[in-house]
């Protein structure tokens, strides 16, 4: 690839393009290079996958936006080039640029020590169908991401035994992996409603009810959460809930692509934010 980039080096040149730009696009790309050769990968064999990858990998570095922004600028037009000169055969993407939405409130979330006591408060529950109840819900929130909406139309046949299944639709979107103490908490829960004896719940498809509603509305929900934000004095919403799962996906080493993929959503520009 040396003898490739010097080619580009001599392009750049005859472009007339500022010294300092040229060494900065050749800088660029030989950090790209360094990139391919812990791949153990060929610019010749280069797919658009490897170039998201490498996009990836700025953002695991914790680069900030605009940076990444810049470096994968500077990545396509060498790709274009490259390309027009059958250095390259594939097809470059178009949109890799990542877009900061500046409207958007800070991400925050629960540190380990918030989190701990939130479960403990739980776990002090009198009644036992609230306990039961409320221990699957925010565990469900915490270890599985799910959307407050999400939560409220949760069918008890969309948990299995190692997965909670997310239907839009009625068109599966995401299904995420379960940790083992989420799986007891839902157990247990399950055998509590089972237990019952009320038609409003034996008959309902939903797998959180209130104890008198078949059905648990999102109102409901953030009820809850609100108690519990009262009693521990610090801020406890559904939002902050789910973002406690997305930074826990990037602390345990999750990329991008897969906090995306789990935490369902539509932009890696929102699974990035996760990372700083």
């Amino acid at each position: 690839m040396e003898k490739i980039l010097k080619q580009y080096e001599d392009y750049l040149k005859r472009k007339e393009k500022e010294e300092s730009t040229t060494k900065m696009y050749i800088h660029v790309m030989k950090q790209f290079q360094l990139w391919l050769e812990t791949k153990q990968k060929r610019l010749e064999h280069l797919t658009e996958n490897d170039v998201y990858q490498f996009r990836e990998s700025l953002i695991n570095k914790g680069n900030k936006i605009a940076t990444i922004n810049k470096l994968i600028s500077i990545l396509r037009s060498f790709l274009v080039w490259a390309t027009k000169n059958n250095y390259v055969q594939m097809n470059i993407p178009e949109n890799l640029r990542l877009y900061e939405d500046r409207k958007e409130p800070s991400v925050t979330w629960l540190t380990a020590k918030e989190e701990s006591l939130l479960l403990q408060t739980i776990s002090k529950e009198k009644n036992p169908f609230k306990k039961a109840r409320n221990e699957a819900l925010i565990h469900v929130f915490l270890y599985s991401g799910l959307r407050i909406e999400e939560i409220s139309n949760l069918h008890t046949d969309a948990v299995t035994a190692k997965t909670i299944q997310i239907f839009h639709d009625g068109i599966l979107s995401r299904e995420i992996p379960l940790v083992k103490h989420v799986v007891e908490k839902l157990d247990t829960w399950i055998d509590m409603r089972n237990a019952t004896s009320k038609p409003v719940y034996l008959h309902s498809p939903y797998l959180f009810v209130t104890e008198r509603s078949g059905k648990m509305q999102p109102r409901s929900i953030q009820f809850v959460i609100e108690v519990y934000s009262e009693k521990l004095g610090f801020p406890i919403t559904s939002k902050i809930l789910r973002n406690t799962y997305c930074r826990r996906l990037v602390e345990d080493g999750h990329s991008v692509e897969q906090v995306k993929q789990f935490a369902g959503h539509k932009s890696i520009t929102t699974s990035y934010k996760y990372f700083s």
